[in-house]
Order: structure tokens, then sequence, then C-alpha cells
């Protein structure tokens, strides 16, 4: 018998597998979800933190710009017209622009369409005023005014009546400190009780240059035709006081919004507020007033004999009341605009006023403690009623 031989054909072998085992797949994909989740929340942390940061950031300058405009306004407030303030402070305004009042107090726009009742229906001459808002917001509203002329704020006086044939024109000892366009206002002598209304007008472009004759024409934007007989009813004894080519009639306070809007009185229209600060939640203020001139400064509330419808009541004594005023104290609280998850502010913020009778800490909700707050506090001085002799 024959041995069967062996075959010799080569064996079949199983390939080899490359790549993962699905085992394998899913812890990777676990550990990879666990580092993308780990990454995110510092990313959403550090982003948060970015955002609080930068919404405090904004806060304090929003704050710091808010109170260096005030500061800027106040300190200059009563430019042009203090000096002589017997004759000024408290003077009704008549502005007259295309035949109409440059400033109706009963058609202002938002905050200051509730202004006309604190300060009896009219705008008259003062450096600051504090109005008290009627609607309860705990928002004071400032009337600020100032010219710009810087010609030493002495008035020139009248050698005779005013006259309108054939021309405005002013009759003055000397015409030296005016100019073509700029803004002047026309004071009369007070009685002995009240002020005659002072009358804001414009020198005429035609003018070119100091007269020998004392004549001062007038024209401009201030002055409209027709709407001249105002000036004839002012006596041989009334002054001219120039408030420069950009006097400053402004008023101030918190509108919607949490802003800080600025409105301007002889320039402005009865639809449009000037935006200065975002982020400011409450405005009040405080007068420095030192009535017996020893340099000794009281704190006073806009209220009582000092509040908006008292000083302006067109009285001498009023005149002498605003000319004691010195100072101006505001207390602002300003808000970041982002929103934190949780409350990280305390229930009752530190308070404005501190060290006087009306210190004021504002009390906040539990919605209202999710965001970060400001208090600031600054004294401003006026620095042309400092060298008033009330």
């Amino acid at each position: 018998m024959t041995q069967q031989s062996k075959s010799t054909a080569p064996q079949m072998r199983r390939p080899f597998q490359h790549g993962l085992s699905l085992i394998e797949l899913m812890v990777a994909l676990v550990i990879g979800l666990v580092v993308s989740l780990a990454i995110f929340s510092v990313m959403s942390v550090s982003e948060a933190r970015k955002r609080n940061t930068t919404g405090a950031n904004d806060m304090n300058q929003n704050g710091a710009f808010a109170l260096y405009q005030l500061d800027q306004a106040i300190r200059s407030a009563g430019t042009g017209f203090s000096q002589q303030y017997t004759l000024t402070f408290g003077c009704a305004i008549n502005a007259m622009r295309n035949g109409k009042a440059v400033i109706p107090p009963a058609a202002l726009p938002s905050p200051f369409d509730g202004l006309a009742a604190n300060i009896g229906g009219v705008f008259r001459m003062a450096p600051v005023i504090i109005g008290q808002d009627p609607k309860g917001v705990l928002s004071d509203t400032l009337i600020v005014m100032a010219g710009s002329a810087g010609y030493g704020e002495m008035p020139v006086e009248s050698t005779s009546v005013p006259t309108t044939s054939p021309s405005p024109q002013l009759h003055l000892l000397n015409t030296l400190s005016f100019s073509a366009g700029q803004q002047l206002l026309v004071a009369e002598r007070p009685g002995a009780a009240a002020l005659s209304p002072c009358l804001v007008e414009t020198v005429d472009s035609s003018y070119a240059g100091p007269a020998s004759s004392g004549v001062l024409p007038l024209g401009g934007v201030f002055y409209t035709a027709g709407a001249d007989k105002a000036l004839t009813s002012y006596s041989s004894d009334s002054v001219a006081l120039n408030l420069g080519g950009a006097p400053s009639f402004r008023l101030y306070g918190v509108g919607a919004n949490n802003t800080l809007v600025g409105f301007d009185l002889l320039n402005g229209t009865v639809t449009a507020t000037d935006q200065i600060a975002d982020g400011v939640v409450e405005m009040q203020a405080l007068y420095g007033v030192d009535k017996a001139n020893n340099g000794n400064i009281t704190w006073t509330a806009p209220t009582g004999s000092y509040a908006a419808s008292a000083l302006l009541d067109g009285s001498v004594n009023a005149g002498s009341l605003i000319a004691s005023i010195k100072a101006i104290r505001i207390g602002m609280i300003t808000r970041s605009a982002v929103e934190d998850k949780n409350a990280v502010s305390p229930a009752t913020l530190p308070a404005m006023f501190d060290g006087t009778a009306f210190s004021y800490a504002k009390t906040l909700t539990a919605a209202e403690q999710k965001f970060r707050y400001r208090v600031l506090d600054a004294a401003i001085p006026l620095r042309n009623a400092l060298a008033l002799s009330n």
C-alpha cells in the first residue's frame, strides 16, 4: 500500500483587525464629553465674570462721566449775571423765537414735564435751582443757567429808553463788550418787592464794533419783529448784561431706562432730550447755604423757603436766598446693565448725604439685588456765588 501524501496547499489565515473596539470608542467618547463639559464650564464662568467686570467698569465710568458733566455745568453757573444778582436773580425770562415763547414749562418733555408745578409756571434767572420731582420717583431736577461772555460780568447802563424804530436798539453808556451774534439780557432796576421780567435778545449781525453813540442794534434768533413791544417797556434805568455767544440754560434729570438726560431751554425742542450717561437710577441734590457770609455751609433740602416755587416767586427776598446758595451736593446711584443670576447687592445700599440730616439709603427689592450699584456723593461749589455778599 502506498501512503497518502499530505496536501501541500497553504492554509487560510484570519485577516488582522485594525481600529477600536466598541468599548474603547465609548470610553473615549465619555472622556471627551467630560473634558468638553469642563472646558465649557470654565468658559461660562470666565464669560460671566467678564460681563460682570465689564458691567461694573461701565457703571463706574458712567457715574464718573455724569458727575463730571454736572460738575462742569454747576461750577460755572451764574456766569454773566451773578455779580448784579439784585437785578437778575428771580426775574422772569422772556425769550421769543419765531414769535413764540422759547421755554414754556408746560410743554417740556419727560422727565421734566412735571416741573411747571414746582416753579410757578415760569422760568426765572438763577444759577442753580433744585426741583423735587412731584411724581415721587426720588429723582430731582436741576435747572442750571450760565453765560459764556467772560467780560467781567458787569452790566452796562442805559442812557435812554430802548427804541424799536427804525430798528430795535439799545442805548448804552458803551458797547465795548458786545459783538455781533452774542446774546444779552436786558434787566430793569428792581422795585420794592418784585423784579421786572428779563429780556433775552441778540446783537444784530450788522453790528461792526463799538460805536461812540452807544447804540447797540438788536436782531437775530431771539428777536422777533412784531414782538418787540416788550423792549420799549424798559426804562432808561435798565441795564444790559452780556451772556456771550453760547449761554447755557439747561435742565438735568433722570429719564427712562435709567438715563441721565439734559434739555436746552433756549435752543431745544419740546420733543427731544440729550442723553448724557446710562445706568443712572436716581439723582438727588441739596443746597449748600451760607446765609451769614462767613464761609460756613449748611446743607439744606430744597423744601420750605428753599423749595423751587419759593425761590422763583420773583421777590427781592427770594433773590437774596438764591444768592446765599454757595454749593450744590449731588447724590447719585448708578446700576450695572448686566443682571446676575443670584443676589450680588445688599438689601440696603450705602447712604448718600451721610453726615447730614438728610442721609438717605436706598432699599432694594429681591429683583433689584441681582444688579450691582454704586452710590456717588459730590459737593460742587458755585464759583460765581462764592464772591457774592448776600
